[in-house]
């Protein structure tokens, strides 16, 4: 008998990880990245520092730029630490800033900001 894998459903926080870069690259705004950051193989940021590094990196050229966010976290979900960072500046071409530290790995994520509807 043939045994198939099992499916598991990754945590919201972690679907992240699986988002093509199309959406990704639309939501990019005008913050630099921390020294080091590069596209891996999949098109996802990755930086070359830890959670704190770049999370405190995020914090300071928010302030910068002026951009009013609402921080929240770091925070352990599962096997991640979490930081995100949520734009309460509108004219931002993303909603959220999410830097994911799972596996080793620091992720940068740019959540894009849903495009209002039309008012006839």
């Amino acid at each position: 008998m043939k045994r198939t894998p099992v499916r598991r459903k990754l945590p919201a926080t972690l679907s992240l990880t699986t988002s093509p870069r199309a959406e990704i690259s639309s939501a990019e705004p005008d913050v630099r990245l921390p020294p080091g950051t590069r596209s891996d193989a999949h098109g996802q940021l990755v930086s070359s520092r830890g959670i704190r590094e770049t999370t405190d990196f995020f914090a300071r050229e928010l302030t910068r730029l002026g951009v009013t966010v609402d921080q929240i976290g770091p925070y352990g979900a599962r096997n991640a630490v979490v930081t995100r960072f949520v734009s309460r500046t509108p004219s931002t071409p993303w909603l959220a800033l999410h830097v994911l530290r799972i596996g080793g790995k620091t992720m940068i994520f740019f959540v894009p900001r849903a495009k209002s509807a039309a008012t006839p």
